[in-house]
Parts: structure tokens; C-alpha cells; sequence
């Protein structure tokens, strides 16, 4: 699943599908890419950052809007496209 439909479906969330020197593009992360993890997997990576003031809250609100993006997004955004 491509983390750019997950974030799609998840505007309240503050979000990214990459490092900040590649933002706006759909290529799999390096980094991912050279822990052994394949392209389609990378693509599905999301990028929170947490700060002082993050409490697990804020955390676990996180957590349960990006669960429910994941879950509504339909089968034919879940593929890179090419």
C-alpha cells in the first residue's frame, strides 16, 4: 500500500511519505531500500516526528487515525503506480 493514499486519507495528520530532502515524490526510501526492505514495502513507509512536547496521546491518537486511513483506502490506490 502506498503511504501517500494512507496520509491521503488522513488529513488531520501531520505527515510525510519521505525524508524532508525528498519530499513530493513517489521513490522508495534508500534508507529502506538498504535495510533489505523491497520497493513495494518503501513506498508504504510514513514519516512522523515527534517533539518535546509529544505526549503518548498525541502518540496513540496518531496511531488510530493512521489504522483507520489504512483501512479505508480502496484496493486500486494501493498499488505504486508506475
Amino acid at each position: 500500500m502506498l503511504g501517500s493514499a494512507v496520509l491521503a486519507a488522513a488529513p488531520e495528520l501531520a505527515a510525510s511519505t519521505g525524508s524532508a530532502c525528498h519530499e513530493g515524490g513517489e521513490t522508495p526510501s534508500a534508507v529502506l531500500t538498504a535495510m533489505g526492505r523491497d520497493a513495494a514495502t518503501a513506498l508504504g513507509a510514513v514519516r512522523l516526528s515527534l517533539g518535546r512536547s509529544t505526549t503518548r496521546e498525541h502518540i496513540d491518537r496518531a496511531a488510530a487515525v493512521l489504522a483507520r486511513a489504512w483501512r479505508s483506502v480502496p484496493p486500486e490506490q494501493t498499488r505504486h503506480r508506475r
